[in-house]
């Protein structure tokens, strides 16, 4: 990455601050899986949080990679 690159990524990152709790749409981006996928990781146990008043429930991104890591697997 040259010098022009770098400073234009730093602008843009300048003020960002990343969300820790996503949506469903969001949550499957961030595991690169379809929203059928993550209903089944609901019954396998992911956690979801439900706020009063608000009707959707969100996702820690902490509990998505804590649920990856424990299926995680060295055999495929």
């Amino acid at each position: 990455m040259n010098e022009k690159e770098k400073m234009k990524l730093d602008s843009q990152l300048i003020g960002y601050i990343p969300t820790r709790y996503l949506n469903q749409k969001q949550a499957c981006i961030y595991a690169n899986t379809s929203v059928k996928t993550i209903n089944r990781w609901k019954t396998l146990g992911l956690r979801l949080i439900f706020i009063e008043g608000d009707e959707y429930p969100k996702y820690d991104i902490k509990d998505i990679d804590d649920f990856m890591a424990k299926y995680k697997t060295k055999e495929m």
